[in-house]
This record gives structure tokens, C-alpha cells and sequence, in this order.
């Protein structure tokens, strides 16, 4: 074991490559546990190489359930410090408004100018009811239902939003700056690039 003094920062960089590295030992193992295939029979060097492909991912699958012990131990660290420092409320705020500005987008950047308006309605051929159908020849139109005036607005918004989370995300950024001592084992440390 050896004491490493990171910021939050860079522990979330760490989990990062742990996760990684964790996926890619569990597909592995999953890969070879449950999808080894043969066409025949080749003799007992055949049987061998599997056996040893067994203990090799064995011995990978320890090694997953040790990165994610160690996966769990910087998260709950994280947590801790996330909740002492606030960042947890911060990260909160800024998932809604990242949520509410993509909406807002979204919205946005559908509008086109193919949309009627509804007082365009009015100029359109009338549909006439047949055996309580209506006759549905024509094609359908798209109709502007955001008026010019709302639309301004939920831009005006949108704009605001942005500015606001990159704010947030700034503050975030500064409260990551808090060091976080963890002790962990030199191959743990190793595989996240310590």
C-alpha cells in the first residue's frame, strides 16, 4: 500500500482509468467463461492452452473485483468530500440546467422555415369528413405553434442558462481542487497511471 494525495480532479480521472480497466478484464473473462469455441479436437496441447486460458482469466477476474473494491473506496472518498465542500448540490444544479438548456435547444433549433404559421391555416385546402374519416390526400404541413415572441424569449433563456452553467462549471472546477489522501495498492496505482 502507498498514501497518494490527488485532487478530486485527478481522482475522478483515476476512477475513470480503473473503470476502464475493469470493463475491459470483465469482457474478457466474460468473453472467454461463456464463448470459447472449437471445431474438433486437436490433442492434449489444445486441452492445455484452454486450461491455461481458464487460470489466466481467473486470475483477471480477482484482479476486476480488486479494482472495483478500490473503485469503491475513491468514489465513497469523492462522496465525502463532495458533501463537505457542497459540490454535490453544485453538480445538481448544473445537470438541471445542462437538462433544461438542451430542451430549450432541442426546441430551437427545430423551428424551420417549412413550418406554417397559424394564421396560415386559414390558406390551407379544407379537409372534408368521409365515413368520419377525413380524407387524407393531401400531405401534412408542420405548424409554427412557438410564437415569434416566445421563441425570442426561450432564446433569451437559453443564452442565460449557458452562461449560468459555465459559471457553475467553473465553481465546480475550483471546488475539485480539494486534495483527497487515499492509500492504495501499487498494482491499483499502477493500472490508473500513479
Amino acid at each position: 500500500m502507498k498514501n497518494y494525495t490527488l485532487s478530486i480532479s485527478r481522482w475522478h480521472k483515476v476512477a475513470e482509468r480503473l473503470s476502464r480497466t475493469y470493463t475491459e478484464l470483465t469482457q474478457g473473462v466474460r468473453k472467454t467463461y461463456t464463448n470459447t469455441q472449437i471445431s474438433g479436437y486437436l490433442g492434449e496441447s489444445q486441452i492445455a492452452r484452454i486450461r491455461e486460458l481458464g487460470e489466466r482469466e481467473a486470475i483477471n477476474l480477482l484482479r476486476a473485483f480488486t479494482l472495483q473494491d478500490a473503485l469503491i473506496l475513491i468514489r465513497q472518498a469523492i462522496g465525502e468530500v463532495n458533501a463537505k465542500t457542497g459540490v454535490t448540490h453544485e453538480l445538481a444544479e448544473y445537470d438541471a440546467l445542462m437538462r433544461r438548456h438542451k430542451l430549450l435547444e432541442n426546441i430551437l433549433t427545430a423551428q424551420s422555415t417549412d413550418m406554417i404559421g397559424l394564421d396560415e391555416i386559414l390558406m390551407l385546402p379544407q379537409q372534408v369528413a368521409k365515413e368520419d374519416r377525413y380524407d387524407r390526400s393531401s400531405a401534412n404541413v408542420t405548424v409554427k405553434v412557438l410564437s415569434s415572441e416566445t421563441e425570442s424569449d426561450l432564446r433569451r433563456q437559453a443564452e442565460a442558462l449557458l452562461v449560468k452553467a459555465y459559471a457553475l462549471s467553473d465553481k465546480i472546477s475550483d471546488l475539485n481542487r480539494e486534495k483527497l489522501s487515499l492509500d492504495l495498492p501499487e498494482d491499483i496505482a499502477q493500472a490508473a497511471g500513479l
